[in-house]
Order: structure tokens, then sequence, then C-alpha cells
């Protein structure tokens, strides 16, 4: 059984029969006439619910398949942990499937009857009603003596520290969501189930048939509640020693089977469990099922679609959009660091200007700060390709002659992708001084963006005093506002900053310095321009001839005059 299903396995056989629906294949419903005997009958009924369990985990898993293609789409596929539920239901898949090559016996039929597929397919409709989702029974260790907690989607500590692994001190949480704030465990629990755990611990009702007769429990112990109370204040006490975005999980319990109305034992069960701050949903109100490509939109909504109408762009991606990586085919060079090279593989394998960027920008006014444009034009001007400053020159529209229209066409000379006319170029330069900004800070941010360069305090506090979306690919400073704001307690969402962290960055190419290794392994030697400009002119070529669709003439096939080339790298090697 999953550790998700917290009636445990002593449970009686009536009980687990009613995870399997079978009673359209009873012995009542077989015609007149029918010479079968009462075991081909029940055979028959084991391979029909055999057949009806495997039909639903085939959908379920069809279901989760869809899901993370979803996931795909919107560029989320690892912001939801869902490999350890997957894994369960094709376990559960497989035991059918071993189960329906063995011969029918009581033991096949009662591993048929307690199939865990209910409880899998209660947990996924859960799923399904639930926003913004983080993971599927997920483990979560927490120390009960936490007063403060941490925060329990990044793992930054706070004031007590990290908790120590322990299975003690951790609980399964079936679906999480609402961005890590929300959490959901699944009991099938049932109403006998509840008496008889009762019966076990001596709790009665007075002696008395009557319904009005008061339930009277006896005192609490921790060590011997039945297993829901457990279960609940297991949770509860996991939830008060973590927080989400400074805030504390809200918990609910889903009990499909159980009826507590006009049931003065169970009522009393269900009481005490909402006592510790548990919401408990049950009967009819559980969330029944619905066609996943109806509701994967709000399972996990496309992050650019909470983005402000005008954006905020940080120097990091100021440089990713003019970046060489990012506009054209860049093959690896002996004289790359590590980064650079990892930046070419990245590239390779998803490109980020029409894959995240170009989305991420679509129709939305596009503004950054002066001292992260001048930090920009810095960087471009000292290392920066031609190509790269003729981009930089487009993308902040030095020219204001030029209309939006024609910056785009400039841009699209120097990109091997098509560069949308969605994009509204250019950036608007705008002024991030204290008096700009000051009116609409709240009273952490100066404390939270202390210590922070002058560039970063312009950048961030800009879009936050603003209320707009600031998009950058810096995770070291994100994370670092991110656990400064952990350290305060019960922040409302509209403190925090609108923040998008882009999931790769992108430098400038560069120039070649003086001390690369070439492959040849005999030092170093100058690059003079006349070989630098035949590189470039190639290069631009091999952009013409993706963006045209067949390869471009080349007009000066025989480059230029290498005589200097041959006498730098000769005078190099004495």
């Amino acid at each position: 059984m999953s550790p998700g299903v917290t009636h445990d396995a002593t449970a009686g056989l009536a009980d687990k029969m009613e995870n399997l629906d079978v009673s359209s294949n009873s012995a009542d419903d077989i015609e007149d006439g029918d010479e079968s005997t009462p075991g081909e009958a029940a055979e028959a009924n084991m391979s029909t619910a055999l057949s009806d369990l495997t039909r639903r985990a085939d959908a379920l898993l069809a279901d989760l398949a869809a899901f993370k293609d979803y996931l795909k789409t919107v560029k989320q596929e690892s912001s939801v942990e869902m490999a350890h539920f997957r894994g369960t239901v094709q376990s559960e898949l497989s035991m059918l499937g071993r189960l329906a090559t063995q011969p029918d016996s009581e033991a096949a039929r009662h591993v048929a009857r307690s199939s865990n597929l209910p409880f899998l397919e209660t947990v996924w409709n859960v799923a399904k009603a639930s926003k913004d989702m983080v993971a599927l029974q997920k483990r979560i260790y927490f120390d009960p003596s936490a007063t403060k907690g941490y925060d329990a989607n990044s793992g930054q500590a706070t004031i007590n520290g990290r908790p120590k692994r322990s299975r003690h001190n951790s609980t399964i949480v079936d679906v999480i969501a609402n961005g890590g704030r929300s959490w959901t465990k699944v009991s099938l629990v049932t109403n006998n189930r509840i008496v008889f755990d009762l019966a076990k611990q001596g709790w009665c009702s007075g002696g008395s048939d009557s319904e009005d007769e008061e339930f009277n429990p006896p005192d609490q112990d921790d060590d011997h509640d039945i297993p829901l109370v457990k279960v609940a204040r297991e949770l509860a006490t996991a939830a008060k020693t973590l927080r989400i975005r400074t805030q504390h999980p809200a918990v609910t319990l889903i009990l499909p089977r159980l009826e507590p109305d006009g049931r003065p034992e169970i009522e009393a069960i269900v009481k005490e469990c909402r006592s510790l701050g548990v919401r408990i949903i049950h009967g009819k109100d559980v969330p029944s099922h619905q066609p996943v490509d109806d509701v994967v939109s709000s399972m996990m909504s496309d992050p650019f679609d909470t983005f402000t109408d005008e954006i905020n762009v940080d120097c990091t991606l100021l440089l990713a959009l003019v970046s060489e990586f990012s506009h054209a085919k860049v093959r690896q060079e002996p004289w790359f660091h590590k980064a650079l090279n990892r930046q070419v593989e990245i590239e390779d394998n998803e490109n980020l200007l029409p894959s995240l960027l170009y989305p991420a920008m679509r129709n939305r006014r596009l503004v950054s700060t002066t001292e992260a444009v001048e930090r920009m034009r810095e960087i471009v001007l000292t290392i920066g390709t031609p190509s790269e400053r003729a981009r930089s020159a487009i993308l902040l529209g030095e020219d204001p002659s030029k209309s939006p229209q024609q910056l785009i066409d400039e841009m699209q000379q120097w990109s091997a992708y098509e560069v949308p006319s969605t994009w509204l170029l250019p950036i608007k330069v705008v002024d991030a001084g204290e008096n700009a900004i000051a009116a609409g800070l709240p009273e952490v941010a100066h404390q939270v963006l202390h210590g922070q360069t002058s560039i970063n305090k312009s950048v961030f506090l800009y879009g936050w005093s603003h209320g707009i979306t600031t998009i950058t690919s810096n995770r070291t400073v994100v994370k670092e506002i991110e656990n400064r704001l952990n350290k305060y307690e019960d922040l409302d969402d509209a403190t925090w900053p609108r923040i998008w962290l882009c999931p790769t960055a992108r430098s400038l190419v560069g120039k070649e310095k003086r001390g690369a290794k070439k492959d040849g392994g005999k030092g170093a030697w100058p690059l003079p321009d006349s070989l630098r400009r035949e590189q470039q002119r190639r290069h631009g070529l091999d952009v013409l001839s993706v963006r045209e669709g067949h390869e471009v003439a080349d007009l000066c096939p025989n480059g230029y005059d290498y005589a200097d080339v041959i006498a730098a790298k000769l005078e190099s090697e004495r």
C-alpha cells in the first residue's frame, strides 16, 4: 500500500473491497440459462475487474504524460515534482499485469480488491482541482521544536535552521499546490474503520444509543491517538514549523469515504482534526474527475501570463539580447573558458530568444534603468564584437530618427532567428533615483537590498517601487532577496517584488585573450584585424544562409591577403 494511505494494512476485507466496483459482474446479474458454475463466475468477475483497473491505470499514466507535455510548453517541466507519484502508478500497473497472468485464487482476488489505484486516482483528482502545482506525494521533514521554521520551497534556513532528515519527524503530503502554501492529504478511511480504531482505544459514547448523548473521548494522549488524528496532528505540526514565502501552509484532509453526519463518534474525530487547524473535506465535496486538458492551464499557469504590461530589464538580460550566443551559431573556440563553452552547448539545445525571451517580452513595453544601461554599454564597448555593438545600438535606439519597425528590420539583419514584430523596440531608459522610486517601496525594500551594488539596487528597487515585473538572469541576487524576505513573518503577497528569473544566462562572446592557448600548444599569438574581419565576414554569410534557407554566394571567395597574419604568427613563435 502507498504511504499516503492512512488506514493500516489490517483494515477489514470489506473496507478494501470498496476500492473496486464489481457490482455489474455479480452472480445476481448472470442471465437465466447460463450454466456457468460459481467458480467460473468468480473467475470472470476477477478478469473483468483486472481489465477495468488496468484501463484506469493506463488512463492515469496518460493524464500524467499530458500534464508533463504541457509543462514543457510553458517551460515549467522542472517546477513540479511528480516522478515518485508516476512511479507508484507504474508499479501498480505492473502489479496488475502480473496478477492477470496468474491462475485465479482467493489470494489473487484479495490483492485485486486491495488495489491502491482508487487512492491514486483521488490524489490526481485533487491535483487537477488545484492551482500552481509544486509536488505530488512529497515527503516533508520538519523540526517539532522549531518556532520560526524555514522555507520549504527553497530549503533556506531561517531562525532555527533546516531540520535533520529523520523519518520520525517527517510526513508525506499528497498534493502541494498554490506555490507550496497549500498541503493536501488523502485518506480512504471509512466510518467503520474509525469506529474500530475508537474501540481499540477505549473510546465510548457513555453506554447510550441515543444520538443526543454527548460523546466523551478519554483524555488526549499523543501516543494513543487514532491514526486519522495522528495524521492531522503530524501535518499541522509540520505546517507550523515551515514557512512558504513567510507564511505557514494551509493543511487540508480529503476523506471521500467518510460520512460523519449523524454519527457523534465520527463527528468528534472530525472536530478534533479541525481543532488542530486542519480543513476537512469529505463525502460528496471531494473533487471529482475532470479531463486533464481542461485544467492543465490552472494546475500550472504560464509565468508570462502574470507579467505586467511594462517590463523592467536588468543588465544581464540586456547583454543576452545582443549577445552573439543568442543570435547566431557560435562554435566552441580553444580560448573559450568553461562558462562560454557551456553557453554554446545550451544554445545548441534550446535557443534562448525564440523559446524564452521573445515570448516573455511579447507586446510589452520595455524599460531599463540608467545604471543598467550604462554598465551594459561599457561591457559591449570593452569586449563586444562589431555585431554585438550593432545590436546594442539598435536595442537602445541610439538613432532616434528610426521607427520601431526599422529597428526590428535592422535587428533581423544581425540575427539568425526571426525577430518578431511584437518585440517593442527600443528599450526606454528610465531614472531610478531616490525621488523616482521612494513613493512605491515597502518598508523592507531598502533593508533587503542593503549591501547590493548600485546597479542591482537601481534595477530591483525601480521594478519593486513601480509594481512591474523585473526580468533577470542574476540568480545570486534573486536568491539573496528571497532569503532576506523569508526572515520576516507573514508578509503579504503585495509586499514581494515581481521578479522573473530567466533559467539560463548569456554573456558576450568577447575578444580572444592574448594569453589564450591554441590547439597547437605553442603558446599565444595575436589575432590581426584582417583575420578578425574575415572571420566576421564568413560568420555573416552563415547567418544570411540560415535566414534565407539556402547558401548565400560568397562574392569574395579568396578572402583577404593573409600575409600579415602569417608574419604575425611566425613572429610570435620565435
